[in-house]
């Protein structure tokens, strides 16, 4: 039986579906990295992937004739995969069978303002979902809007806001998943979000962070409660004073911290893979409370073993005292990453 499959397989063709694709991408990009062809229209090849099942489909089938004639129709089946979306890529819907077609080429990216007034608004629950653009969040000068944004965005903006009583519910954010591949290509030269919050109304602020460098200068809000789900870029976040508290969500990027310098927090950090810094004000009592992960874990002179070990311990700063008017509780779940929590930088 085993003779039977090996001579059955010594006898079919062999498929250069792998390697002519993978030639005939790399020339693609080659060609595109010289500038000798124009951008490549990848949010069409993408809405067509597809084809690509049914020219894998067809491989398998004509690989089963004998050699050398199955070998040869794997290549003639290879070489038109990447005829086709080579033209696909190249010349996009302007292909005379793609144009009847209602396909979307590449988003165009364009400049979209939103704005949520603030008469009648006494407290704001935001919702911010940031793109791979990354973005600029800060206080409001002196506007008396909720939020101001200014927004580069080439898919569909996803802005609502509703009243609930006198508080204002607002959710921002863009859905490209259409062609988000070729947002990723085209989105290069394109300037981050600007986002301003109101500093005078209290808010629940959601911060999804996307894949690029994102300012979170939120020292002179108002915070009820934080929430900051990290993504994959680099991240600085300034936190104000007063009362409430924050939870991070790990990401698999670089989050550099300030903590607030007065009111009593509760923090909890579920660790990533990414690097996580935390710098505490020196007028701030801290208790770290830590699961570790397989990362690692630093903290400043300032800080004691209370309890348990340097894997799964508590450490506080001498005066922390939970009821304290300056006092924050770090809570972390460990991931892979590096987690340290040192004084602030020139301190």
């Amino acid at each position: 039986m085993d003779d039977f499959y090996e001579n059955s397989e010594r006898r079919s063709g062999r498929s250069l579906f792998g390697p002519v694709f993978l030639i005939g991408l790399g020339v693609y990009f080659l060609l595109r990295n010289m500038g000798i062809v124009p951008e490549l229209n990848w949010g069409v090849a993408f809405q067509l992937w597809p084809l690509l099942l049914i020219f894998l489909g067809v491989n398998i089938i004509v690989r089963q004739v004998r050699r050398p004639l199955g070998t040869i129709l794997s290549g003639l089946v290879s070489l038109t995969a990447v005829a086709l979306f080579g033209a696909i890529l190249l010349f996009g819907v302007e292909l005379p069978f793609l144009s009847r077609f209602n396909l979307q080429t590449v988003g165009e990216y364009r400049e979209e303002t939103v704005t949520v007034n603030g008469e009648g608004v006494e407290t704001a629950v935001v919702s911010v979902d940031l793109g791979s653009l990354g973005a600029d969040v800060t206080g409001l000068d002196s506007s008396q809007n909720v939020l101001e944004g200014t927004l580069s965005i080439a898919g569909d903006l996803q802005f609502e806001q509703r009243m609930r009583g006198s508080e204002a519910v607002v959710s921002l954010g863009e859905n490209n998943s259409g062609w988000w591949f070729g947002d990723w290509v085209e989105s290069t030269n394109q300037p981050p979000w600007q986002i301003g919050l109101s500093r005078t109304v209290p808010l629940d602020l959601t911060v999804d962070v996307g894949s690029g460098q994102t300012d979170l200068d939120l020292g002179s809000l108002l915070l009820r409660d934080l929430f900051v789900d990290l993504g994959s870029g680099a991240i600085n976040l300034q936190l104000p004073g007063g009362d409430y508290d924050i939870r991070l969500d790990g990401g698999s990027g670089k989050l550099v911290a300030t903590l607030p310098s007065d009111g009593r927090h509760e923090l909890e950090l579920d660790g990533g893979s990414g690097a996580v810094d935390l710098f505490l004000p020196p007028n701030m009592e801290a208790r770290v409370e830590l699961d570790s992960g397989s990362g690692s874990m630093s903290l400043d002179e300032r800080f004691e073993l209370v309890s348990g070990d340097d894997e799964d311990g508590v450490w506080e700063t001498p005066n922390y005292n939970a009821d304290g008017d300056n006092s924050i509780l770090i809570i972390i779940d460990g991931g892979s990453g590096a987690i340290s929590i040192e004084q602030p930088q020139g301190r």
